[in-house]
């Protein structure tokens, strides 16, 4: 692993601050406040940031509480624009993470930019018209890599600043923070791999086999599973909202590592300055202004201990978030998110992105690896 670190505090710049957070917060990190900011205040900015794609946002109760943080009657006066440039706009992606909002009378478009290049006023007008933008699952490496290419990236954060809804799982999650736990190093999420299995629709399901082409185990890898041969990356997104994001926390991906002890590594080597935030795979992070709640798919499993008398052990786990952080000594701490709350005591910001955000040089082997259609 090869770090390219920008700046190393000393030991006097970790005190912590005191402050109303819900974790220590740091003097080289601040509260998330921009309420007197006039081009991105706080309180305009809506988002739905769930720990899977295709498995979230086609669960009609994930879908109902993303249309709910639109300002209207009906989810049929609401316009949704799917981008699956992280899939690489492949159907059945699209169709996954938008039958839902479909069968809510949502009008759904999509935004195809994987492996087309529409022209700027196409782009500028798709973005315009959407109350919510959707992105899919997939490598978000390439998908943010791919918009900055086209310009897009921009797009997508004046649409943020002026209130519309950004959604998404998984990479859909990751994109829209500062940086993220990122599995877009595997080479089954590769686009010309993506783009040959699905070449003539859907590949037919082998026997026992998982045909989900981005695959998660529900629980510990079994002895004697394969385990593929790749690790995960840090890949920085758009830096609309601040943190260090790692989907699927509680899942265990075709290389055999748990997400969650591997954010931690992460953390150490170099997310040291950023507070991280571990999604479950069936849970959500929500935020309406300057407020937040966890929002968990109903009866599914997940990392969070809960009390529950009806079980043998008195204890239950239920999807949710998690917030970890690098304390004073190099260990890293973690704990369970409020169900609820302000955004301005969650989130924390480095003061200075140039020198506290450390960058993973991996990604450019990634890059050389899963290249960038440039046309």
């Amino acid at each position: 692993m090869v770090l390219i670190p920008r700046h190393r505090a000393s030991s006097a710049s970790l005190s912590m601050s005191s402050s109303g957070s819900i974790v220590p917060c740091p003097t080289f990190r601040k509260s998330f406040i921009r309420h007197n900011n006039p081009i991105t205040p706080t309180n305009k900015l809506k988002g739905f940031f769930a720990g899977s794609g295709s498995d979230s946002m086609s669960n009609p109760y994930m879908a109902r509480a993303v249309v709910d943080l639109v300002d209207c009657s009906s989810p049929r006066d609401v316009s949704l624009l799917y981008i699956g440039t992280a899939s690489y706009d492949i159907p059945k992606f699209r169709r996954n993470q938008t039958n839902a909002f479909i069968d809510l009378g949502c009008d759904v478009t999509s935004l195809d930019v994987a492996n087309q290049r529409p022209d700027r006023d196409e782009m500028e007008e798709a973005v315009d018209n959407a109350d919510i933008i959707l992105v899919s699952g997939g490598n978000t490496l390439y998908a943010l890599d791919r918009w900055r290419y086209l310009g897009l990236d921009d797009l997508l954060r004046t649409a943020a600043e002026r209130g519309t809804v950004m959604a998404g799982g998984s990479a859909g999650a990751i994109c829209w923070f500062d940086s993220g736990h990122s599995d877009s190093a595997d080479p089954e999420t590769y686009r010309l791999c993506k783009l040959d299995k699905f070449k003539d629709g859907e590949p037919e399901k082998k026997a026992g086999s998982n045909n989900n082409p981005f695959a998660y185990y529900s629980g510990n890898a079994q002895e004697g599973d394969s385990k593929e041969d790749w690790s995960y990356i840090k890949v920085e997104g758009l830096g609309i909202w601040p943190g260090m994001v790692c989907p699927h926390y509680d899942r265990i991906q075709s290389n055999g590592s748990p997400r969650m002890d591997d954010f931690d590594r992460m953390l150490e080597q170099f997310g040291q300055y950023e507070l991280g935030l571990g999604i479950d795979h069936n849970a959500a992070l929500e935020v309406n202004g300057d407020e937040f709640r966890v929002v968990s798919i109903p009866g599914e499993p997940g990392s969070v201990p809960v009390s529950n008398n009806e079980e043998e052990n008195g204890t239950t786990f239920v999807p949710g978030v998690w917030l970890k952080y690098v304390d004073e000594k190099g260990d890293v701490q973690k704990r369970v998110c409020p169900r609820s709350g302000s955004l301005s005591d969650l989130l924390q910001e480095v003061n200075d992105p140039e020198k506290h955000i450390l960058l993973d040089e991996r990604v450019d082997l990634c890059r050389k690896e899963n290249q960038l259609l440039r046309d």
